[in-house]
């Protein structure tokens, strides 16, 4: 029951990496206490104030945290049977296939490849025309 609801949240947190972030607004000061506001002239110091949301990529990062840790515990349930499925196949003889000897690749490759060597040559034997 725990696996499915956390495979279920890591599917609805990685939909956060398609939704536009918003503007953040420059947050108002709150008003100062008496004491805080005499500790803050003497010091010269501000305290920190909370921080009141968290972004994004916060909410991304724990969504990929949630589906490597999915993956891993999936990983690891499977054990090496993923390697023995892979044995299990019985080899069969391959019968031979005939393929195409000018085929549409071989034909563009060519269309390119025959007038650029000839245009090198070309190039390549201009430089010994004397006058």
């Amino acid at each position: 029951m725990a696996f499915r609801v956390l495979m279920s949240l890591a599917l609805l947190t990685g939909a956060v990496a398609f939704v536009p972030s918003a503007v953040q607004q420059p947050h108002k000061a709150a008003p100062v206490a008496q004491g805080a506001q005499s500790v803050q002239l003497a010091t010269g110091v501000v305290p920190a104030q909370p921080e009141l949301s968290s972004t994004w990529s916060s909410c991304v990062l724990a969504g990929l945290g949630l589906g490597y840790a999915a993956a891993a515990a999936g990983a690891y349930r499977r054990g090496d049977s993923t390697a023995r499925a892979a044995e299990q196949k019985p080899a069969t003889a391959r019968t031979p296939v005939a393929y195409p000897i000018f085929t549409f690749r071989w034909l563009a490759i060519h269309a390119i490849a025959v007038p650029a060597v000839f245009f090198l040559g070309s190039i390549s034997a201009m430089q010994f025309i004397q006058r």
